[in-house]
């Protein structure tokens, strides 16, 4: 019966529908069993059906077709009455959300009584789209806070399992519960990590051209993708950087081409690091190319940019929080002119 509670709380949540003390009592049979919340992360970043008005029509013609029927088989005293506009395409969201509940719990139980086929691994999944930041806590009780479009994936039952190990595209933050007996493993596409008990961040976009690992406490070791057997430690308070290689994307699409290591440095105004200041919400610039600082920020508002190619290479240093994309481009132009159109979701940034 828990489990079921657990689900109808969940879709209330999803919903919107939920008051405190269920927001509460959800909270407390989550931390009983951790597993469920990458269910209720997946579920809280689904995408409810867009209301474009094509789709408001298109609801409001399926409903009069329905109704439509409904006259011939049922007296007029007994037809429903019609509803319109706003709340019928509410009671549609509502039951888009669901079915979806219901087919991620039909997904639960299926994975939990029917057998694995050839020692297959019923691996988990957490995932953010870009303009969505999370936090949730692994079976081991591991920390991890994931930006915007991400994903991390792992083996449930790491618990009984001779190591931990999980896999990264994207970016994330970690503070690793301690285990000496048992290392804690990060995979990604260029590199590999092995920690006992630490805090560091991971940045392995797999369309970026550098990926970094940053160490906060603790000590991690490297393994550099890059054709040869050698290893790199790092120390608190300093960075790795890797560069991708260029030309090799048929044969070995995961190959690094080079890598240095850095100190970090606080911004002294504030006191932030840049490599983990997103954790805390905070956007920050570091005399970085307006290119990737474009990147940066499709992830964080959810938008797709068209920047020009003759600001690519300008740079710009600046921390934000909490404040919108209009916003942010006005501070940005006080030290560079250009212009900017924004067109729905997609933004055309030109000098």
């Amino acid at each position: 019966m828990e489990q079921e509670r657990i689900w109808l709380l969940m879709g209330r949540k999803v919903s919107g529908e939920a008051t405190m003390g269920e927001l509460r009592e959800l909270e407390e049979l989550l931390q009983k069993d951790p597993d469920l919340r990458y269910k209720l992360s997946v579920l809280s970043n689904w995408p409810l059906p867009a209301h474009s008005e094509e789709w408001n029509q298109k609801t409001d013609a399926a409903l009069e077709r329905h109704l439509q029927k409904m006259v011939v088989t049922l007296p007029s005293a007994e037809l429903p009455v019609k509803t319109t506009g706003r709340n019928i395409r509410k009671i549609v969201a509502a039951l888009s959300v669901l079915v979806l509940l219901l087919g991620s719990y039909c997904v639960y139980l299926l994975a939990n009584k029917s057998p694995l086929k050839h020692n297959e691994k019923a691996m988990a999944a957490i995932f953010t789209r870009d303009g969505v930041r999370s936090k949730a806590q692994l079976p081991d009780g591991t920390e991890v806070w994931l930006n915007g479009g991400s994903r991390l994936t792992y083996n449930p039952d790491m618990n009984n399992l001779d190591n931990r190990e999980v896999t990264l595209e994207g970016e994330a933050f970690f503070d690793v519960a301690k285990n000496a007996t048992k290392p804690f493993y990060i995979r990604t596409a260029k590199m590999g990590i092995k920690v006992l008990g630490t805090s560091f961040n991971v940045k392995a976009y797999t369309e970026d051209q550098t990926s970094e690992a940053t160490l906060i406490t603790g000590a991690v070791e490297v393994t550099l993708n890059d054709g040869l057997e050698r290893n790199v430690k790092l120390l608190p308070n300093q960075k790795i950087v890797l560069q991708h290689a260029n030309g090799t994307q048929l044969t070995q699409p995961n190959l690094v081409a080079g890598y240095r290591v850095e100190t970090l440095h606080n911004n002294q105004a504030d006191n932030l690091v840049a490599e983990t200041a997103w954790r805390d919400n905070y956007l920050v610039f570091d005399n970085d190319k307006f290119e990737d600082i474009a990147l940066k920020m499709e992830r964080w508002y959810g938008i797709q940019i068209h920047l020009s190619d003759k600001l690519k290479s300008f740079h710009f240093t600046g921390t934000f929080k909490d404040e919108s994309f209009p916003e942010v481009l006005e501070a940005l132009k006080v030290t560079t002119s250009f212009h900017c159109r924004i067109a729905g979701n997609e933004v055309f940034i030109t000098q």
